[in-house]
């Protein structure tokens, strides 16, 4: 259901990537990995969220696009239009008591509200944090007070380790991801089980939210409705094309 509400708080994280929090009365989240639906200035785009709780919910997101500049523009105070708790996200039940989180590119503010269901859980959780380069990286120690183990890699080195998410990953690991359509894959060629998250890869690139369709193991999905997240199992990887 629509409803109006109102920027609580924004912050710039780093380069052109926003923090903002919304007060919507009742946010309508219940799993971590659910995507709320914003319109601002007229346009509307779903946009994944990292922490929610009964009354509140927050997005991060870069401004790469005019929908996102516009709502990156807002003040606290301005209101938009939202739809919330939207789509079928992570089940954290479902996940063994030792998992590793994965995620890159703009996955990675999605998989916080992940790391937090699964502490509430009392499930051990290893996360692998990939970015381009040292000066990209954002929200690491909000992880930190989260997870039993982080570990970061940047794809230049300049960091640290140098490498992508992929090669920290073991291949008997039990893998809650979201990030990039190439990581994605390559990581379900490596795990054999696992629930992979499509909202910064899908979702976020088809052009009619409505219309957004994986084909998987069980038929044709809509990925906006049976998703964003689905096991990776499920997933026809040959046949996504973004």
């Amino acid at each position: 259901m629509k409803k109006t509400c109102k920027v609580e708080k924004k912050d710039l994280l780093v380069n052109n990537i926003y923090k903002m929090t919304f007060d919507a009365g009742e946010s309508g989240f219940k799993q971590p990995g659910q995507y709320a639906m914003i319109e601002a200035r007229g346009r509307r785009k779903p946009y994944q969220v990292c922490q929610f709780d009964s009354n509140r919910f927050t997005i991060v997101f870069p401004t790469d696009d005019d929908i996102s500049k516009d709502l990156s523009e807002l003040n606290i105070g301005d209101e938009v239009i939202i739809e919330g708790g939207l789509g079928s996200g992570f089940i954290s039940d479902a996940a063994p008591d030792e998992v590793c989180i994965v995620a890159n590119g703009m996955g990675i503010p999605e998989m916080l509200g992940v790391a937090r269901s699964l502490l509430m859980r009392g499930k051990r959780c290893k996360t692998v944090l990939e970015y381009p380069s040292k000066q990209d990286i954002y929200m690491l120690d909000s992880f930190k007070d989260l997870v039993n183990e982080i570990e970061v890699v940047t794809i230049d080195g300049s960091n640290g380790r140098e490498g992508t998410a992929v090669d920290v990953v073991k291949k008997d690991d039990y893998v809650l991801a979201s990030g990039t359509l190439d990581m994605l894959k390559k990581l379900a060629d490596k795990v054999s089980e696992g629930q992979f998250s499509l909202s910064s890869t899908i979702l976020a690139h088809s052009g009619d939210y409505d219309d957004c369709f994986l084909e998987t193991t069980e038929g044709t999905k809509n990925c906006s409705d049976d998703g964003p997240v689905f096991d990776k199992n499920a997933i026809l990887w040959e046949m996504i094309t973004v």
